[in-house]
């Protein structure tokens, strides 16, 4: 009898690995978000149709929250071989490929829907991939991380009333660039420092989307809201070359293919959850103005002239452009 009962206790204890995915191909992807955000549930959507169309041979694990770092450190995954798919920020992903800087000049495209349009475009997808592949990257597909407008501490009603407020942002040339031609004293902070940073006067202001600024409770310390749409915030979701090139050539197909409907998905996502949640900020007493972007978009031709250089750059460009 205590021989069996052993042998009952080693089988039930093996059960969770005998029951383990049988899968064939089991992917690793990181990003930084939340577990219930746009993000994740993108990468959700990816894994369900590449076991759909791979018969359950491949699929994908996700590691919400920064499980396996940054987003600095998952695109270097990438490249090592550590992590096979990373969601990030473009604005985190120019420091590695500086052509995909485009996509994070202010006013690129006039709203979320002509954005959708163009990173569905194939034309514009085929091109961000050649730009990618010559750094080592393959492209899946293109998130999104919302249209981002400006929380400060008193109220914007027209470009003027910018000039001299510190407005964090993030640590990329073009926002600073932009920032300053909008006559800001832009202020690049941490994230994670921005509420306090906000609470205590370092800075005045900052750009955010209307989910991020819900779910962090920044309307507390910057409780005014200038809808601006100032840039619609690209995430490309990237593997490595050499890891994509090496899948199977099914898994290759059909990943691809998962990662075409998922983006899809993703950003008709997030743009149900800006939209819903903007209803959210005005029940918490958001003061919400809408200052006339035409003086911003003035100036923000500018910053064209400043990054919009290479060869590559102006290719992507008028691609991007040419989608109406």
């Amino acid at each position: 009898m205590k021989i069996r009962m052993t042998l009952l206790a080693l089988l039930l204890s093996a059960a969770p690995l005998m029951s383990a995915s049988a899968a064939e191909v089991v992917l690793k992807a990181s990003h930084n978000a939340n577990a219930t955000e746009p993000y994740n549930l993108g990468l959700e959507r990816m894994n369900e149709i590449l076991k759909k169309k791979t018969g359950d041979k491949a699929e994908i694990k996700i590691f919400p929250n920064a499980q396996l770092g940054d987003e600095k450190e998952s695109i270097q995954g990438t490249q090592l071989g550590t992590i096979d798919i990373a969601v990030t920020a473009n604005e985190t992903l120019v420091n590695f490929v500086p052509d995909l800087s485009v996509f994070s000049m202010p006013f690129l495209f006039g709203d979320a829907a002509q954005m959708n349009r163009a990173l569905a475009d194939p034309a514009v997808r085929d091109d961000v991939n050649k730009i990618l592949a010559k750094k080592g990257f393959h492209l899946l597909g293109f998130f999104s991380a919302g249209t981002r407008h400006i929380m400060t501490k008193k109220p914007i009603k027209s470009i003027a009333d910018l000039h001299g407020m510190k407005i964090r942002t993030m640590q990329n040339p073009a926002h600073i660039a932009a920032f300053k031609d909008f006559g800001a004293n832009p202020t690049p902070l941490a994230y994670s420092e921005l509420y306090g940073a906000l609470q205590t006067g370092v800075v005045d202001g900052a750009e955010a989307a209307n989910t991020n600024y819900f779910s962090k409770k920044f309307y507390e310390v910057a409780p005014d809201w200038a809808l601006l749409g100032w840039l619609e915030l690209v995430a490309p979701v990237i593997m490595g070359e050499q890891r994509f090139q090496a899948l199977p050539k099914n898994v290759q197909v059909a990943l691809t293919d998962a990662a075409n409907e998922a983006s899809a998905y993703q950003r008709k996502v997030y743009l149900d959850s800006d939209n819903k949640l903007f209803d959210e900020l005005v029940k918490q007493g958001v003061k919400v103005t809408k200052p006339d972007p035409a003086p911003f978009r003035a100036a923000a031709e500018k910053v064209y002239a400043g990054y919009i250089t290479t060869d590559g750059q102006k290719e992507l460009f008028k691609l991007i452009k040419a989608v109406k």
